[in-house]
């Protein structure tokens, strides 16, 4: 479980690093905010399992 935590997180670390980098250029385009969003969702699901992992072991 915890390892598909992980692998879920790479999206979410992915999209905070174009955030960061949008912002600093200040251009962030907006049709791609919602793939941003869903890879912010896949990341908080990977903490969830993470945290569901350590709790059970």
């Amino acid at each position: 479980m915890v390892m598909v935590g992980v692998i879920l997180l790479l999206p979410g670390i992915c999209a905070l690093i174009f955030v960061s980098d949008s912002i600093q250029s200040a251009h962030l385009d907006i049709r791609v905010v919602p793939a941003l969003v869903l890879a912010l969702l896949a990341a908080s699901a990977g903490v969830m399992l993470i945290r569901a992992a350590r709790r059970k072991s």
